[in-house]
């Protein structure tokens, strides 16, 4: 699929300048209203972008401060693309290797931050590529995991099955005909799939969304389950993807909660609120 279609595709202009800032500073402000005292000192700072696709999570890691970037991903195509836009930005700080994250021990390196945004849930096992990823992680480090929520995933487990019973091949002509059907109001109950910023409106980004061969879904009490298993603590979802209004919704249901960094609560408010994940990791 990603040979095909790397996902996600993406431009910006050749020149690039991040602001770098701490990692405590760069927790803090993604995970508001949250907060940690403690911050990394490792000189680099060594950060895996696990499944780096095309490359787009690389140019936001140069947000590190003293950071070294390695970034793995299964397809060469998504690795080739990642290499072009990473020459024309003129990125230095980033080593790129065709790799499993099955197979991410034989890095022979432990890791400070780990990346894993929207790749364990298209894994046969999830649960053994975070394994893979736990065995090269910092034990006092920072892990970013986005995965899909089961709740608000819902529209798209219904236009999977359609996509099923049509029997629809994930080929160009299929694709744009299906995106026609939904907008032309043909498939109703897809429709929330044209949300302006959904990846409804880019090929390679609509086969990601609807057409993937493997996906898992994850509720609020699977991941409480999993970060215990595994001794993690969860510190709160991104800002950046969580919006304000969903934010309000927390504080409304849970108004002592300052923090908003409690799964059960979390749970609660999408259960009452089917659909206030749909593009959020968690």
């Amino acid at each position: 699929q990603y040979k095909e279609n790397p996902y996600p595709r993406w431009r910006f202009q050749s020149s690039f300048e991040a602001s770098k800032s701490s990692t405590g500073v760069i927790i803090n402000n993604e995970i508001k209203p949250n907060s940690i005292s403690y911050t990394l000192e490792s000189n680099p700072l060594k950060v895996l972008i696990a499944g780096c696709g095309t490359g787009m999570q690389i140019l936001e890691a140069q947000k590190y401060r003293n950071a070294q970037i390695t970034a793995i991903d299964i397809s060469s195509s998504s690795l080739s693309y990642a290499q072009r836009k990473i020459n024309e930005i003129g990125i230095n700080n980033v080593n790129l290797f065709q790799m499993d994250i099955l197979e991410v021990a034989l890095l022979k390196e432990k890791f400070d931050i780990i990346e894993c945004c929207g790749v364990l849930h298209h894994m046969a096992d999830p649960h053994k590529g975070l394994k893979a990823l736990l065995d090269v992680f910092n034990p006092k480090g920072f892990m970013k995991l986005s995965l899909y929520s089961e709740l608000s995933r819902q529209t798209v487990v219904k236009a999977r099955e359609y996509i099923k019973d049509k029997n629809i091949i994930p080929n160009i002509d299929n694709m744009r005909n299906l995106r026609k059907d939904i907008l032309s109001g043909k498939c109703p109950e897809l429709y929330s799939l044209t949300s302006p910023n959904s990846d409804f409106y880019n090929t390679s980004n609509f086969r990601d969304l609807c057409f993937h061969y493997q996906e898992h879904r994850f509720t609020s009490k699977q991941l409480e389950d999993i970060l215990i298993s595994h001794k993690l603590k969860f510190l709160g979802f991104c800002r950046q993807f969580l919006p304000q209004q969903t934010e309000s919704l927390y504080k409304q249901y849970f108004p002592e909660d300052k923090i908003q960094a409690n799964l059960k609560n979390w749970g609660e408010v999408e259960r009452k609120h089917p659909g206030i994940f749909g593009g959020t990791p968690h």
